[in-house]
């Protein structure tokens, strides 16, 4: 791979290159990463670069994941307009001549991702003061950025709010399980009759939560990661789904995050960005919650249809239960 990667790269740049180290890193369902440290003797690039490769495994949580050329739109996009996100370098295309797998090449932001100890080390006590205000107003920031330099992100279908069209997509993948989940059911049940009218259509992340966060131990927030799911859709998606009890990101009954989400709805709205009022927020809190029961599924079925075979992939699967268990906590108040 290292030598894949150097003629790759050296066909970006037009010059010799040095892959100084390559190291896997913790990845995710959906892409393995690479450290790649690089030096760059002359041209534009010429310099040392921390850079992580994010190569292809295949499948998808959803079939509203992005292609990676729209993706690495996307980040560039979001780059130009001040958004913390990792510097995008380049994309690996498939089938490319340096036999390198598909996948992206970014900027490496140095910090922590893992939930737990931003939540529970010591080192991070300083970062979460400040944590849950800094992710309020950065969603804020991303659902600012215009529209119209991302042609690429489909628009929804006219006539419908974009949540009609998710929620379509999302029977349809519970259909192509073909298992029996009542409660899924009944909060499809109760989605469909509440849909909100959609006053804003911005570009949704899809999956802001801590786990996509980089976070410095002095500094706080330094760059949102993952945006292959993103699209464009009702502020409230991102939201609700920051809210979630899974995440850990703000409070919840017998599970403590980084602090009440009045904090985060009002650090959100202090930077521009529009405040749901309490039926909005159940709504798409509980619609987050119905999206996140099919992704779990989704990618058990990975697992059990044989299509990639991973435990990693079959455990996600057990969290449906804890989904629906949730949904049913939050319709039981209705």
């Amino acid at each position: 791979m290292r030598t894949g990667l150097q003629r790759f790269i050296e066909g970006r740049v037009e010059s010799a290159v040095s892959v100084v180290s390559l190291s896997p890193l913790p990845g995710g369902t959906m892409r393995h990463a690479w450290a790649v440290d690089l030096d760059v003797p002359s041209g534009p690039l010429a310099g040392s670069h921390r850079l992580i490769y994010l190569q292809d495994r295949g499948g998808a949580p959803l079939g509203s994941r992005l292609s990676r050329e729209d993706e690495f739109r996307v980040l560039s996009v979001m780059h130009g307009a001040g958004v913390r996100v990792p510097r995008p370098y380049w994309r690996v295309p498939a089938g490319d001549a340096s036999g390198v797998s598909p996948g992206l090449i970014v900027e490496r932001v140095e910090g922590e991702t893992l939930a737990r100890r931003l939540l529970q080390e010591p080192a991070f006590e300083r970062a979460r003061a400040h944590l849950l205000a800094q992710v309020g107003e950065e969603l804020a920031r991303i659902h600012a950025v215009p529209t119209d330099a991302l042609g690429c992100l489909a628009r929804p279908a006219l006539g419908k709010t974009p949540v009609e069209g998710q929620l379509a997509d999302l029977e349809g993948m519970l259909r192509q399980i073909g298992e029996p989940h009542p409660a899924l059911e009944l909060a499809l049940r109760w989605l469909g009759g509440r849909v909100p009218p959609s006053e804003r259509v911005v570009v949704v992340h899809g999956d802001y939560r801590l786990g996509n966060f980089i976070v410095d131990p002095a500094r706080g927030l330094s760059a949102v990661l993952d945006w292959e799911l993103s699209h464009l859709g009702d502020p409230g998606e991102d939201l609700g789904w920051v809210c979630m009890r899974f995440w850990r990101c703000v409070d919840s009954p017998g599970a403590r995050g980084l602090g009440p989400r009045q904090r985060f709805f009002d650090a959100y709205a202090g930077a521009g960005g529009q405040r749901l009022d309490p039926e909005g927020a159940l709504f798409w809190e509980v619609f987050g919650n119905f999206r996140w029961a099919i992704v779990t599924l989704g990618q058990a079925y990975r697992h059990l249809s044989g299509a990639e075979r991973s435990l990693e992939l079959a455990s996600i699967g057990r969290h449906c239960a804890e989904v629906e268990w949730e949904l049913l906590r939050f319709l039981r108040r209705r």
